[in-house]
């Protein structure tokens, strides 16, 4: 088939060049092209010479093309490009060390020179925000991190989760939450972000939102079960102040039954929990339900001992010295050598009036344990009797110890000793 199509070729050149040799001197030829309403039309000659020009230019532009090697050129802007990325790694991997080493502002310099690498970018921008960071160049930080966000969107998780983390770190708590507020809805089960958000949260003390985010905490095995109670103690706290500041302009009795109404859901393990119960006594106090507050403190106590709750006894004003005082010497004698009981009923027979059980009381609790709270009362209770002499001496021991505030109790006018 070839030869076939050789030996055509061959024949039709022979048959031309015979027409030219034989017929061109005395005929030189006429050519007409026709396309649609268009029309070419020369001489044979003219045609012949115009195609020799053509394949001339032809073979020129191949000649130049040959001579200039465009391959060259793009090895050498191949060779170019490595050269940078191996500048560009060779920075990266030097500022990593320093990064390593702790030397901040090398790594951030070196990091930042080396960011065009798309390959690596992100690597380096969320490195040379941490050691900018560390190097106090706060600001730097955050353009690192920003500058990240726009040219890496899709890492949007990862970004603004370091930037919470540095602002958290920096003390910039409520920015860090706004940050975490922005990314939940991406990865709201995400380990690392669960761990930041209790983090920021307790730290805001953001216990609504805490209470949202438990769940996830304790199924993600992030808090032990001893931090889920002192969390839930808070978030009840928390709703028990919201129902005071928040109504204050009502009636007692209103406000006494949202607060009652709020412990009727306190779970039963937390009914006797030391802060919640003196955070609750408070309250219904400013509520001028003292009665109420008593009774619940006093079951309390008898359920589960606490200092701190039997402090509150002798300091609160119920409004019922009496009863406490039987209440409280009831205690003692199953707690003799208790000194913290013991300033209690002092207290307590202070507002009585009952100098002499009240000066027992006391000289027994700071001879068990002396406290400055011991000393104090007793230098209230001789300015009482007008004894000034040692009224000073119990003071002057008082500021000898650590200062305690002395509450504010008065006794009991109708009461004698």
């Amino acid at each position: 088939m070839i030869r076939l199509f050789s030996l055509s070729l061959f024949i039709i050149a022979g048959a031309l060049w015979s027409t030219l040799v034989l017929g061109f001197p005395s005929d030189p030829g006429y050519l007409l092209i026709a396309f649609g309403k268009h029309t070419f039309e020369t001489s044979l000659l003219a045609f012949l010479i115009l195609i020799l020009i053509f394949c001339l230019l032809i073979k020129l532009v191949v000649m130049i093309f040959v001579w200039i090697n465009p391959g060259r050129f793009l090895r050498l802007a191949q060779s170019f490009d490595k050269r940078i990325k191996a500048n560009n790694k060779r920075d990266t991997l030097s500022g990593l060390l320093y990064f390593a080493r702790g030397n901040w502002r090398s790594s951030y310099s070196l990091l930042t020179k080396s960011i065009t690498n798309e390959e690596e970018g992100i690597v380096n921008y969320l490195a040379a925000a941490y050691a900018a960071y560390r190097a106090d160049q706060f600001q730097d930080s955050l353009k690192c991190l920003e500058e990240a966000e726009r040219r890496y969107p899709e890492k949007n998780f990862t970004i603004n989760l370091v930037k919470s983390r540095l602002l958290y770190d920096s003390g910039q708590a409520e920015e860090a939450a706004l940050v975490l507020a922005k990314i939940q809805k991406v990865s709201p089960n995400d380990l690392d972000f669960l761990v930041l958000a209790k983090y920021v949260l307790l730290e805001l003390k953001s216990w609504r939102e805490m209470g949202d985010l438990l769940p996830r905490l304790k199924k993600a095995k992030i808090i032990t079960s001893g931090e889920e109670d002192q969390i839930r103690v808070q978030i009840l706290i928390d709703q028990l102040d919201k129902i005071w500041s928040e109504r204050k302009g009502e009636s007692e009795e209103a406000i006494q039954l949202n607060l009652k109404d709020l412990w009727k859901t306190v779970p039963k393990e937390f009914r006797f929990n030391e802060q919640l119960v003196k955070n609750y006594v408070s309250l219904l106090i400013k509520a001028n339900a003292q009665a109420d507050a008593l009774k619940i403190l006093e079951l309390a106590i008898n359920k589960k001992w606490s200092d701190a709750l039997i402090t509150d006894y002798g300091k609160q004003d119920f409004k019922e010295e009496a009863h406490q005082l039987a209440i409280a010497e009831k205690w003692i004698k199953k707690r003799p050598d208790d000194s913290n009981l013991l300033l209690c009923l002092g207290r307590i027979s202070i507002k009585n009036k009952l100098w002499i059980k009240a000066k027992s009381y006391l000289e027994r609790s700071i001879n068990i344990l002396p406290s400055a709270e011991g000393y104090g009362e007793l230098s209230r209770l001789f300015d009482y009797l007008g004894d000034s002499e040692k009224s000073g001496s119990y003071m002057q021991s008082y500021f000898n110890h650590i200062g305690a505030q002395l509450s504010e109790i008065s006794p009991a006018r109708e009461k004698e000793s």
